[in-house]
């Protein structure tokens, strides 16, 4: 059995939720790993996925098990601070976390989010590893693969 991977479960979200509303933009995908800080891509096993809709409103859907989702729910409010995310990027988790690692960064995340945030200046998209008090958040630019730690 192959175990469907960041994207592919992405994927999946942006289906459902395009079906239901076919405006929706991507803009974040935040996962977690319900086992604790890891090392392995795959244990980031629970996903919440962010979209931008019409008229200043957002549509989060969020996974129920590994790939499958619950309904969309629609937040008749804007989600600020992030820039769309053209679908489908060129990068997944775990060529992510390679590049990390081979940067000098291997330490364990409880935590990954898929986006473009608005600032410090508009860029590409990133993997941005956290949810481990002890270390910084690691950035990897989904274009261009660099690595750096932020806040």
């Amino acid at each position: 059995m192959t175990i469907l991977s960041f994207d592919g479960r992405v994927n999946i979200a942006v289906r459902i939720v395009t079906e239901q509303y076919p405006k929706a933009k991507l803009y974040e995908a935040d996962g977690t790993a319900s086992g604790g800080p890891t090392t392995d891509p795959a244990k980031i096993d629970r996903l919440r996925v962010v979209f931008q809709n019409v008229n200043n409103s957002t549509v989060i859907i969020k996974e129920t098990g590994y790939g499958e989702f619950g309904k969309p729910q629609l937040i008749p409010e804007p989600w600020l601070e992030d820039i769309i995310i053209q679908w489908p990027i060129k990068m997944d988790l775990p060529q992510a976390n390679e590049l990390k690692e081979k940067a000098g960064y291997p330490n364990p995340y409880g935590a990954v989010t898929l986006r473009n945030p608005m600032g410090p200046k508009p860029g590409n998209p990133y993997f941005i590893f956290g949810g481990n008090p002890a270390e910084p958040y690691i950035f990897v630019d989904t274009v261009t693969g660099e690595v750096h730690p932020g806040n």
